[in-house]
């Protein structure tokens, strides 16, 4: 497979020295110098894909066992993404996290740790943004669209395997484990280092910048 690598680290940085040396035939780096965010960089890797699909995955997973074939064989012509989906708020946070979800109602997000897309119909529906959870605005736009259930579909055995949530509990998973943010992943080792969860401001469904250091829990990658 051609891997296309998204770096945020700063220039110097042990990141961005290791990440710099992987560049390869079959490996494209791509070093921004700063920390572009989750969302932007993975729009910024799609737009730089040239195959029918993309592999989606952070860089906090494990895989104990390949499920991209199965995932590729429930590909259909107009199937959006294969991946766990999860029960997330209109505005982008998990399900429950915030008092007013109370009596909203909710959609269901496919998770960015690990997705499969067709390419051509990521580009139909909003694009990933920087935010703690980068695909909620395309999964906002396809719910309203009615078609959440008819483009997305889950993968059984794929979701968090440590840590909890309002709408969900880690546990060991065949495929894929995930080191939820809570638990050492990539959130909560910028907040040892008493740096914000994700730099700078996050897009919102009507374009107005919300601060991303307090309003978050449970919730990045």
């Amino acid at each position: 497979m051609q891997i296309i690598i998204i770096d945020g680290s700063p220039v110097g940085d042990p990141c961005y020295n290791y990440v710099s040396s992987l560049a390869s035939d079959i490996t494209t780096v791509v070093l921004c110098g700063y920390n572009i965010g989750h969302g932007r960089g993975m729009d910024l890797g799609i737009r730089m894909v040239k195959t029918k699909f993309v592999l989606i995955f952070d860089s906090d997973i494990v895989m104990d066992k390949s499920p991209v074939e199965k995932m590729l064989a429930m590909m259909e012509e107009d199937t959006y993404g294969v991946g766990y989906l999860e029960r997330t708020g209109l505005d982008g946070f998990e399900y429950g996290a915030q008092p007013h979800h109370a009596g909203q109602e909710m959609m269901m997000m496919l998770h960015p740790y690990f997705h499969l897309l067709q390419v051509s119909e990521y580009f139909k529906f909003h694009r990933y943004v920087h935010h703690g959870a980068p695909c909620f605005l395309a999964a906002l736009d396809i719910h309203r669209k009615g078609l959440t259930s008819n483009i997305i579909k889950e993968f059984p055995g794929l979701g968090h395997s440590s840590g909890k949530g309002w709408c969900w509990t880690g546990e060991p998973r065949e495929y894929i484990q995930h080191l939820h943010a809570r638990n050492g992943g990539t959130c909560e080792a910028r907040r040892l280092k008493g740096l914000p969860q994700i730099e700078g401001n996050w897009e919102t469904e009507h374009g107005t910048p919300q601060n991303s250091s307090i309003r978050t829990r449970r919730f990045l990658k």
